[in-house]
């Protein structure tokens, strides 16, 4: 089961002209493919960085996540 709404995150990442690099350096994560993975579906990510990632881009945590 896919918790996560990738097409959306794809979505507003590039609306924000942000790639894996600039994503992962927002996050605090040292590699691109960490965020990849996240976006991708594959992994699903520690509470406060869903947080981030819904305040990132002005949108409640449901909007990317099932949870």
């Amino acid at each position: 089961m896919n918790l996560v709404h990738t097409k959306r995150l794809k979505e507003e990442r590039e609306k924000k002209g942000y790639s894996y690099a600039d994503m992962s350096k927002l996050l605090g994560y040292k590699s691109p493919s960490t965020y990849m993975y996240i976006e991708k579906g594959k992994t699903i990510p520690k509470l406060d960085v869903i947080i981030a990632i819904s305040k990132l881009f002005n949108k409640p945590t449901d909007y990317f996540f099932k949870i």
